[in-house]
């Protein structure tokens, strides 16, 4: 089993991310040695639940766990979800001598996540992540969210995990759509700090379309082993990780637009395909280097267009209250090629002016 160390030095935290085949038993095993005394509550959602009793909840069964389980879908990554587990446990007497588990993709650990960082002021998180986007994104660094009507990830917090245990055996029933959507997450994170993992996946897709085990432990290890990098300089965003965010403006707002029924990984791979077109526009990026970025998309069957009938004029309103933008201005991580970021001092996006923005979508509409 492979082992990644995550030391979050701000408030001296450290936990690991362990990697391999079926490692349910570890998690029991962790569970019995560091929670040994607490009241174990998992979180997952109606499509995963049999998943779960059939791996960790058996593994678990002597300490008697209460499973939560929620509806499937990003809908569920809401307030009034947030608040119904809140009350779940509060009815069943969970207070702070509990810890909880996140078992399932994105959406259950973000929510799980927030829930873990404000229940009874805080409680200890493992994550196990049960799709590709989740085991090398989402689990990885803190953040914690919900969704609201004016946008992705507006309310939460940040709140690393004891543990994340990141089973290979998840992918092997993963449905392909699902495995897909999370090579648009590990494309990203090549393209902006690592061109030998760009090169690799480039070199290799058809091995990783195939779910080759060598293959899919390399680039799942070397892109948490890069997304660590970045949190441990930078836990809150304040600045490195920004870069995280490529294809993230734009996609984002593609999800909102959609009200959060597109595929994250979907959204993503359209905002790197038209992010690195703005970085084209703007004289940053080569136009061959632009062209390897969409080509690889298309290498693993995510879009790269938008349709006609989006309201192009919706989308850049919604991305004025994005995250990174300031002044009612959205702004972008710039590429400057395959592996490198435009950074000045501490700063890792910028804003563009509205007509670049504009032609490079209506470059990439169908």
């Amino acid at each position: 089993m492979e082992k990644i160390a995550v030391r979050i030095k701000e408030r001296e935290k450290l936990y690991e991310v362990l990697i391999g085949n079926s490692i349910s038993a570890s998690i029991a095993e962790f569970v019995r040695k560091r929670h040994k005394n607490r009241k174990i509550a998992i979180v997952t959602d109606n499509n995963l639940k049999k998943l779960c009793q059939k791996t960790i909840l058996d593994a678990l069964k002597p300490l008697k766990p209460l499973l939560i389980s929620i509806s499937t879908g990003e809908s569920s990554k809401s307030r009034e979800m947030k608040e119904k587990i809140e009350d779940k446990l509060l009815e069943k007497r969970y207070g702070r001598d509990t810890a909880i588990i996140a078992f399932g993709g994105g959406v259950i650990g973000d929510l799980t996540g927030f829930v873990a960082s404000t229940f009874d002021r805080g409680i200890p998180l493992i994550h196990v992540p049960t799709t590709l986007l989740a085991m090398v994104d989402s689990s990885i660094g803190g953040k914690t969210a919900v969704n609201t009507k004016h946008g992705k990830n507006l309310i939460g917090t940040t709140y690393q995990p004891d543990a994340v245990f990141v089973d290979l055996d998840f992918l092997d029933t993963l449905p392909n759509g699902e495995f897909i959507n999370g090579m648009a997450e590990i494309i990203k994170i090549a393209a902006t700090s690592d061109k030998a993992l760009f090169e690799f996946v480039e070199k290799n897709n058809r091995k990783i379309l195939n779910r080759d085990k060598a293959a899919l432990i390399h680039v799942i290890k070397r892109a948490i082993e890069l997304k660590k990098d970045v949190v441990e300089k930078d836990e809150k965003e304040s600045g490195l990780r920004q870069i995280l965010n490529l294809g993230h403006t734009f996609g984002h707002a593609l999800e909102n637009y959609h009200n959060y029924k597109k595929k994250h990984g979907h959204c993503i791979s359209i905002g790197l395909a038209i992010e690195s077109k703005i970085a084209n526009l703007i004289g940053k990026l080569s136009n061959n280097e632009a062209k390897r970025i969409e080509a690889l998309l298309n290498k693993f069957n995510l879009p790269v267009t938008v349709e006609k009938n989006v309201n192009i004029d919706k989308i850049m309103e919604i991305m004025k209250i994005d995250k990174k933008a300031r002044s009612k201005k959205p702004r972008f991580v710039i590429l400057e090629k395959i592996g490198k970021i435009k950074s000045e001092k501490n700063n890792f996006s910028f804003e563009v002016h509205e007509n670049i923005v504009r032609k490079a979508v209506e470059l990439y509409r169908k």
